[in-house]
């Protein structure tokens, strides 16, 4: 199901919903991407745990990104998702950036039950900014058609290591309009920009110990390039910081993380939700007596 949420801040996010009886999940998509980024989890969870994905202001369907947008005022607006849906003890899913904003969230507010992290907030380095920064400005660019942009994209992505596919296809199709007589992003590169060089201002000492739930961090070892986008080291911070963490490597990328689909790493997301709840479920017992 795909909907309009108008949150209390006033603005408005695009959301798609699968149905499932375990929880709820939010989940939050990276940087460069859209409610569809997180689809092939969305598909693999779907009749077990109801998940919304959606779009962040200034992607998609959403509202546009503010003059001072932020991983803060991302957090923000999941926070108001969170009160405008009336959800209890949601569990929160994100990837890359949408790990910053899940994170800070679950510090924020009672109530979260789980937290997956899939290859985000770590520590950054100028790594991140080699391997990103061309990537905000290539959205700068227009194209004569449609066919156009999508046969950039699928070269750019197959460099990657993804699989071109229909799901890929849909992916891309989303992410642009038609402007007069060409073809470009839908999102606005200078405010991409702008949430992407938030993240080095990230404060993962004052956010990780207030985590009080059960913490999956899953690291795509696979380069990109020359390197991982986030070495290993770059995460001893929250290993450290966070009390229930489990730490789960993957031989993916950054990319292919999330648009290749990763049935072993599906399986293991859904054992560590199913122990989440035992403890939740113990937990609330223990304090009843």
């Amino acid at each position: 199901m795909w909907r309009k949420k108008v949150l209390e801040n006033g603005h408005q996010l695009f959301l798609h919903e699968t149905p499932g009886n375990k929880g709820t999940i939010i989940a939050v998509h990276g940087l460069l991407g859209h409610h569809m980024q997180l689809g092939h989890y969305q598909r693999a969870f779907e009749n077990q745990y109801r998940m919304i994905t959606y779009d962040l202001r200034g992607r998609g369907k959403s509202t546009n990104a503010s003059f001072d947008t932020c991983i803060n005022r991302h957090v923000e607006d999941l926070v108001y998702l969170i009160y405008a849906l009336k959800i209890k003890s949601p569990i929160l899913l994100g990837y890359s950036t949408g790990a910053y904003i899940c994170l800070k969230a679950a510090a924020l507010i009672d109530g979260v039950s789980a937290v997956i992290l899939l290859d985000g907030a770590a520590q950054t380095d100028e790594g991140q900014k080699e391997l990103i920064l061309p990537s905000i400005v290539r959205l700068k660019n227009v194209y004569p058609s449609r066919l156009s942009y999508i046969e950039e994209s699928r070269v750019n992505y197959e460099k990657l290591g993804i699989r071109w596919s229909e799901h890929m296809n849909r992916f891309v199709n989303y992410e642009i309009e038609k402007k007069g007589n060409y073809w470009t992003q839908r999102s606005n590169p200078n405010l991409i920009e702008q949430d992407f060089l938030s993240s080095f201002e990230y404060n993962i000492e004052n956010i990780a110990p207030k985590i009080n739930v059960p913490v999956m961090l899953i690291h795509a070892e696979g380069n990109v390039g020359n390197r991982p986008f986030y070495y290993e080291s770059q995460f001893n911070k929250l290993k450290e910081l966070i009390k229930d963490i489990q730490i789960v490597k993957s031989k993916a990328n950054h990319f292919s993380l999330v648009f290749n689909r990763q049935i072993e790493l599906e399986w293991k997301m859904l054992k560590f939700l199913n122990e989440s709840k035992e403890k939740v479920n113990v937990s609330s017992s223990t304090n009843k007596k």
